[in-house]
């Protein structure tokens, strides 16, 4: 078995579930930073 450090713990846990989840997660929090710096773009100019 692949040693993952705390992703290990995670899907043992959750199981496999936790991987989409996480990937979900990442997106949204990059969505949310292109978000933010499109605004920040737009008020200056």
């Amino acid at each position: 078995m692949l040693q993952l450090g705390p992703v290990d713990g995670l899907i043992e846990t959750f199981g496999p579930f936790a991987i989409p989840v996480l990937l979900f997660a990442a997106g949204f929090v990059g969505y949310l930073v292109l978000v933010a710096l499109g605004r920040t773009g737009r008020d200056e100019s």
